[in-house]
């Protein structure tokens, strides 16, 4: 088996990544409650790549599974683990982009 090499993001990669989910959090969608578990996982995301936490702790605090879920993508993010298009690409309910998809 091949094994993928980990290539943690670049300073200027985690600010971009941290705008993106910063820009997420303000589209009307994500104040849906049927969003709210997403909400949760990008407030998250965003306190942890800010503060650069590279584990899960803390994680377990958060109410939702789904937010945890996000959660833990962002600390995979910053361990080089899963893309920024993989931890910004959880689907909003109600948004444009759900209803161009059916």
């Amino acid at each position: 088996m091949i094994q993928k090499q980990i290539v943690p993001p670049s300073e200027d990669e985690i600010e971009d990544t941290l705008q993106k989910i910063q820009d997420r959090l303000e589209e009307k969608a994500v104040s849906l409650s049927a969003n709210a578990a997403v909400k949760e996982g990008y407030e998250e995301s965003v306190d942890i790549l800010a503060d650069d936490r590279r584990t899960y702790a803390g994680i377990d605090k958060l109410k939702t599974t789904q937010g945890r879920a996000i959660a833990v993508l962002a600390v995979d993010y910053l361990n080089g683990e899963c893309t920024a298009e993989v931890l910004l690409g959880v689907p909003l309910k109600g948004s444009i982009e759900t209803k161009l998809k059916r």
